[in-house]
C-alpha cells in the first residue's frame, strides 16, 4: 500500500477526534507535510516558497505531545533518511531583535519537502 498518492484536503486537520497524544511519528509526519504552503506566503516575517513550513521545537513538542529532544531527532531521522515522500532539508532561521521593546523570538526551523512538488503536482499559474 506504499505506491501511489491519495488528495486530502487540509480541512481534514479541522476534524474534531484528532488521536490522542502523544502522536504517531507517521501521523506527525502527515501533520508536517499536511502544514507545508501550497503557495508563496510570508508567515511571522520568514518567507515561505511552496512545500515549506515554519515551525519551531517548543511548538511541535507542544501540538505532539513530545519532548523536544524527541521532536528534534525525527526531525534529523527525516532529514538523514529520505524516503520518496518525507525528505525534508531544515533550515535553523534565527530570532530577529527588530523591536527591543519585545521579548525576541525564539529561532524557528524552515522545514522544505523536497518532492512536494512531485507530489502535490506543479503550483497553478
Amino acid at each position: 500500500m506504499s505506491k501511489g498518492y491519495a488528495p486530502v484536503p487540509r480541512i481534514i486537520l479541522d476534524y474534531p477526534d484528532n488521536p490522542k497524544k502523544p502522536f504517531s511519528k507517521r501521523y506527525a509526519l502527515m501533520l508536517l507535510f499536511m502544514k507545508a504552503t501550497y503557495d508563496e506566503q510570508r508567515v511571522k516575517g520568514v518567507k515561505l516558497m511552496r512545500g515549506q513550513l515554519f515551525v519551531t521545537i517548543k511548538g511541535l513538542a507542544k501540538e505532539w505531545g513530545w519532548s523536544r529532544d524527541k521532536v528534534r531527532y525525527f526531525l534529523a531521522d527525516l532529514e538523514r533518511n529520505r524516503g520518496e515522500a518525507w525528505a525534508i532539508e531544515k533550515e535553523i532561521i534565527p530570532a530577529t531583535g527588530l523591536n527591543p521593546m519585545k521579548k525576541p523570538r525564539s529561532p524557528g526551523i524552515r522545514i522544505t519537502f523536497i518532492y512536494y512538488n512531485e507530489i502535490c503536482g506543479e503550483a497553478e499559474k
